[in-house]
């Protein structure tokens, strides 16, 4: 392991955010991160343990994803690659200046920790079939993309609505590398102050949920990132909901992704 590595896992083990790295994340990969108006572009979805390596394709069933223009989503279509282990799509740029993808993984059966492993359920379900069950988590993921940033134009900061969402504030298309790029995290509307985690495709990926950067954003819920190299970055965001449903689930936990470009 890299000095690098040994580091971020140091800290991460420090902060105690161990925990954080139950669940996959939602990632959204265009083919291109810059194209003319007009162009079709490939999209990848993965859920990953690291950062643009896919290592399971999610149910389709359960995925909605589509280019946010004129305050609406319009859907595009999804079509399962399972030997790829992803979800691929495809979108057009249809706006001059950025574009913005959006993809949410809800609704969800809850997973739960049962005296059997793992499994995909309520609790009710579960304990119907004989099992014990020791703790039950509904993750709910979301995901977004800026394609197309460009000095000058608005767009990239745009509030989508996702119930979890992160937000730039500095344009990345103005991020200089060995500078700082600021971020805001909304949750149901409101900025929230939460851990956040960020890195960049190439950052150790032999090792699974290793990040380049953590922090926890200020009271208006907005965080200074560190960007350390050029390239394709992703910037993370977690809260949990301690409010269960009897009979469902223990807690709702909320992911957020926004991935983006640095030259």
């Amino acid at each position: 392991m890299n000095r690098k590595c040994i580091v971020l896992v140091a800290v991460a083990a420090f902060r105690g955010i161990a925990g954080a790295a139950g669940a996959h994340e939602l990632i959204l990969k265009p083919e291109k991160m810059e194209a003319p108006k007009g162009t079709e572009v490939a999209l990848e979805i993965q859920s990953t343990h690291k950062f643009v390596v896919p290592e399971e394709m999610e149910d389709v069933s359960v995925m909605k994803a589509g280019v946010f223009r004129n305050g609406t989503i319009e859907p595009i279509g999804l079509k399962g690659n399972e030997p790829k282990l992803r979800i691929d799509s495809s979108f057009k740029v249809a706006d001059d200046g950025a574009t913005l993808v959006v993809c949410e993984k809800r609704p969800v059966k809850p997973y739960s920790r049962t005296n059997q492993g793992a499994k995909s359920g309520t609790r009710k379900e579960l304990e119907a079939q004989g099992l014990k069950v020791m703790s039950s988590i509904k993750y709910e993921k979301f995901a977004k993309v800026i394609v197309n940033a460009k000095a000058g134009d608005a767009n990239f900061a745009t509030v989508v609505g996702q119930e979890l969402e992160i937000v730039p504030v500095t344009n990345p298309a103005d991020i200089k590398v060995g500078g700082y790029a600021d971020f805001k995290v909304i949750c149901k509307g409101q900025p929230t102050s939460v851990p956040v985690w960020a890195t960049y495709d190439g950052f150790c990926p032999e090792y699974e949920n290793t990040y380049a950067f953590y922090s926890e954003g200020d009271k208006d819920g907005v965080v200074h990132v560190k960007i350390t190299q050029p390239g394709f970055w992703m910037v993370r965001a977690m809260t949990n909901d301690p409010t269960g449903v009897s009979g469902e689930y223990d807690s709702r936990q909320l992911r957020s992704v926004l991935t983006f470009l640095v030259k």
